[in-house]
């Protein structure tokens, strides 16, 4: 029976870092031809970064990609190098399925060959391209605009002999869809089906996955290696977690989470004369291998990884070595900074506690509890002369003086100005600290408390942001050292603190009635109907529902963050800002 030794190589690649995606190729290549590999798998567009968005519609990039592809292509190797990257199908020959029902042609009449365009899987071997694989199944929900970019391939297929053996090739959403391309490559003859993939994170991501291969699994009879990137890319982060799953569904090896891992398996599949001969050199004395089988992470401890590596990649990839923070000894703050740490490293991370008249002192000494604790600096920037100033000086527009909610975000204002003008002369960036639900119902300040670069916590709901620090604590205390978040933080009741003995629940439900409401509203898209018949008060309703709907102007001008939900504010969830629709109720 013939034994193909094969490589999931995942990989943190750079979006438009086409010569240093180049080297990562090459790295993988090599590291997989030393443990004697047939061949090595890279993820979905690894050459060009995943997602190039309007790069694609730039002539130059797509060619530029295709340049590096050769370069890469024409170097000697044992290994067979599967590479996702962008192809002209007029350049290589490519078959690509013909437009329906116009869905392409807002791409094609802007004038730009980039409706030619494929995402493509090309198979490197004995200096040469030998064969490309061209994706069927464009994803257009959620994160996905790839109807925008790319033109759909044929219905041909892309089956690869190896050792004898027959090999299909897929490329990610390809493999989503039963009775589709998977089924057709096994009913050519593949005993295996070779995925590249670029599947962004998201609570049960994981789970989900699985469960799909392993029906697809079971429903081809076939063997499924599927490689995923790793790392961060502006709000998307991706998890890793490559698979190769047995044809009974079983998972058989499973690469780490959120790290760069090349995962090395040897199949014994059914011989066949089926495909393209693919030529190489593969060791006939192969070193022995350990195949990876990571457990897979429990769910919060999942998110918080992700949050880590959406902040560490965001910050490292836009050249930012160092972060400045807000610190007001709540909890929301508190677990930006525990995840910035965690993210760069203490001497990168820098606080400062600015308070005003209405600041407790518990609030300042927990802020600088929770520096001790992680390891930071913090300062003290008290904000009181700049808000008298500010004041007096509005008093000339305002003549009965700045009051309510005028005054609270005047302070929050002034915080966010103090954070910019750091930032502006010291280059580091500011991590801003607002969570879901704030962002949900506008209970932030414009300009203030959302001032920023990066918000680490944006798709993070309330109590999310409570189990989030528990466990952090947890996980510390389990390795023999200081928990980072002051039990105070924890226990102490939410509040702004920008009026006398102001707290989060004078101004909104608890969050343990909110953000259920909200989940069912921002991710499930429930109408205000919906949320009344699932048990919720039909008043709290219309507010809630209200306040998210007029948030929306506020939320476009919001920094990126992290993606952890299904559906995060943002490049998932595209309401209007001008929106008459509420409901129906009166």
């Amino acid at each position: 029976m013939p034994q193909v030794r094969l490589a999931l190589a995942q990989m943190n690649v750079v979006v438009g870092d086409l010569l240093g995606n180049a080297a990562a190729v090459r790295r993988v290549r090599a590291e997989a031809a030393e443990v004697g590999c047939d061949l090595v798998l890279t993820p979905e567009l690894a050459l060009t970064g995943y997602p190039p968005e309007d790069l694609l519609l730039k002539e130059g990039f797509v060619s530029a990609a295709a340049e590096v592809l050769r370069e890469v292509a024409g170097e000697a190797s044992a290994t067979v190098a599967l590479v996702g990257v962008p192809l002209r199908g007029d350049e290589w020959g490519l078959s690509l399925a013909p437009v329906r029902d116009g869905r392409y042609s807002a791409v094609e009449s802007a004038g730009n060959r980039s409706a030619d365009v494929a995402n493509a899987v090309a198979v490197l071997a004995d200096g040469n391209t030998v064969a490309v694989a061209t994706k069927r199944l464009l994803p257009n929900y959620d994160v996905f605009d790839e109807q925008r970019y790319f033109h759909p391939g044929a219905d041909d297929l892309t089956l690869l002999n190896v050792n004898g053996a027959a090999l299909g090739v897929l490329v990610c959403e390809d493999v989503w869809t039963a009775d589709g391309p998977a089924a057709r490559l096994a009913a050519a003859g593949a005993s295996c089906l070779l995925v590249a993939n670029a599947s962004p994170y998201a609570k049960g991501r994981r789970e989900e996955r699985e469960a799909m291969l392993a029906e697809r699994a079971r429903e081809t009879g076939c063997w499924i290696a599927y490689v995923n990137l790793v790392g961060g890319q502006d709000e998307l982060v991706f998890d890793g977690q490559s698979v190769v799953v047995a044809p009974n569904g079983d998972v058989v090896a499973r690469g780490a989470a959120f790290d760069e891992e090349l995962v090395v398996i040897d199949l014994d599949l059914p011989p066949s004369t089926a495909g393209i001969t693919v030529p190489h050199t593969s060791s006939p004395a192969r070193p022995a291998i350990t195949t990876a089988l990571s457990t897979p992470l429990g769910r919060v401890e999942e998110i918080y990884r992700a949050l880590v590596t959406g902040t560490r990649d965001y910050l490292a990839k836009n050249r930012f070595s160092s972060a400045v923070i807000a610190l007001s000894g709540g909890v929301d703050s508190t677990l930006v900074a525990a995840i910035a740490v965690d993210a760069l490293g203490p001497s990168a991370v820098r606080g400062f506690a600015m308070p005003s008249r209405y600041s407790s002192d518990h609030s300042i000494a927990d802020a600088y509890d929770l520096a001790s604790r992680l390891g930071i600096v913090i300062e003290t920037l008290p904000i009181e002369a700049a808000h008298v100033a500010l004041s007096d000086t509005l008093a000339i527009a305002l003549p009965a003086g700045t009051t309510g909610l005028t005054d609270e975000n005047l302070q929050s204002r002034i915080r966010g100005v103090l954070l910019m003008a750091i930032s502006n002369d010291t280059g580091a960036i500011v991590l801003t600290t607002g969570n879901k639900s704030e962002m949900a119902t506008g209970y932030s300040t414009l300009y203030g408390d959302s001032a920023g670069g990066f918000a680490v916590i944006k798709d993070v709901p309330k109590t999310l942001v409570y189990e989030l620090c528990a466990w952090r604590n947890t996980h510390a205390q389990r390795h023999g050292v200081t928990p980072p978040i002051p039990q105070n933080v924890l226990e102490k009741p939410p509040s702004a603190e920008l009026r006398p003995d102001q707290r989060d629940d004078q101004s909104l439900p608890p969050y343990d009635v909110l953000d259920p409401l909200l989940e069912m509203y921002v991710e499930g898209d429930a109408t205000a109907e919906e949320l009344i018949a699932a048990g919720h008060d039909a008043q709290l309703v219309m507010r809630i529902v209200r306040l998210v709907d007029l948030s929306e102007y506020k939320r476009r001008q919001m920094p990126p963050g992290v993606r952890v939900s299904s559906k995060a504010f943002g490049r998932d969830r595209r309401m209007p800002i001008t929106n008459a629709f509420r409901s129906t109720l009166t």
